[in-house]
């Protein structure tokens, strides 16, 4: 094995982004790393920065061949058997980066900045995020499925609780809302309509309920009277 200069060995005393920065500054060319050291700048380049291997070479100036070598070599450093042990790391890492993209979305939705379509749309996502997380946790037996009806029941039951005169007063604040923003998104204009359409259906349903009532209890008094 080729001996490391003593170049290479004050590179290797150092972390990675204060090499790429060195090298981004000239203070150091990516070419005299060792290979250990390079492969470790090109692990940050691809994994964290999401850079493509022609980008990685120019930065390293080496070539195109020498970073997909490293990146086959980076591959077989990070391979890991299926165990119980790995599989609760990865998990672990899979719900950390959930929980950040989640608070992320959390402040978009916020934010005093955003406009009300913004806001919509990562509130919505927030939503989408959570529930794509419950279900893959689920899917893997780290949640009873039977939480999820629970839930469902009981969001079942407020639905039911609420009247219609408050779906109606809580939608003509939302309409105002929406009025007043410019360029007003087409699918907040469709949810509107299809929520007026849902009310009006409650509404006749409440209706029909009375009706039926009034004409059952008609009837009855219909027939008593004619004994």
């Amino acid at each position: 094995m080729k001996p490391k200069d003593k170049k290479s060995e004050n590179h290797d005393e150092k972390p990675v982004l204060k090499i790429l920065r060195d090298i981004q500054e000239g203070i150091i060319k990516g070419e005299e790393l060792s290979a250990d050291i390079r492969q470790d700048c090109v692990e940050h380049m691809w994994i964290s920065m999401g850079y493509q291997v022609e980008e990685i070479a120019g930065i390293l100036n080496v070539s195109g061949r020498t970073i997909k070598r490293d990146k086959t070599e980076i591959k077989k450093r990070n391979a890991q058997k299926p165990s119980a042990d790995y599989a609760l790391e990865t998990i672990g890492e899979l719900i950390q980066k959930a929980t950040v993209a989640h608070e992320h979305m959390m402040k978009l939705a916020r934010s005093e900045d955003g406009s009300l379509q913004e806001k919509a749309q990562a509130g919505y996502y927030v939503g989408k995020l959570i529930m794509l997380q419950v279900k893959s946790l689920q899917s893997m037996g780290l949640l009873p499925e039977k939480a999820m009806q629970i839930e469902s029941e009981v969001h079942h039951h407020q639905e039911e609780e609420t009247s219609v005169e408050e779906l109606k007063e809580e939608l003509a604040r939302l309409e105002k809302i929406a009025a007043a923003k410019e360029n007003l998104d087409p699918e907040i204009l469709k949810l509107i309509g299809k929520a007026k359409q849902h009310i009006a259906l409650a509404e006749a349903k409440s209706t029909i309920g009375e009706l039926k009532n009034k004409i059952e209890k008609d009837q009855g008094t219909s027939d008593g009277s004619g004994q």
